[in-house]
């Protein structure tokens, strides 16, 4: 069964693009290169101007936890923590259907 994640990363009021701008610098080559993702999706929250959610999807628990340790990722942490409110929220889920994302 696929094991999926909901990250919300809360920016500070009137930073989200700031914290896409950082998204975009570090994520994009990670997440190509990543042969653990079955899709990734990256939003902006409609009703929440400072938001940003990602859903993640992969085969296993091991491949998930693995891209949260990956040097990219913790890079974006660190290069975007002072554009956050909180801590990103990691909601794990577990996919019951998928059609096609894109």
């Amino acid at each position: 069964m696929s094991h999926g994640l909901f990250i919300r990363h809360q920016a500070l009021p009137g930073r989200r693009a700031e914290l896409v701008e950082v998204w975009e610098r570090f994520m994009p080559a990670a997440i190509s290169a990543n042969a653990g993702h079955q899709a990734y999706v990256y939003t902006e929250v409609a009703d929440d101007p400072d938001a940003v959610m990602v859903y993640q999807q992969y085969a296993d628990a091991e491949q998930a936890a693995a891209f949260l340790r990956d040097a990219a990722y913790l890079a974006y942490l660190d290069a975007s923590e002072h554009l956050l409110a909180t801590a990103p929220t990691v909601t794990v889920v577990r996919p019951r259907w998928t059609k096609h994302v894109g």
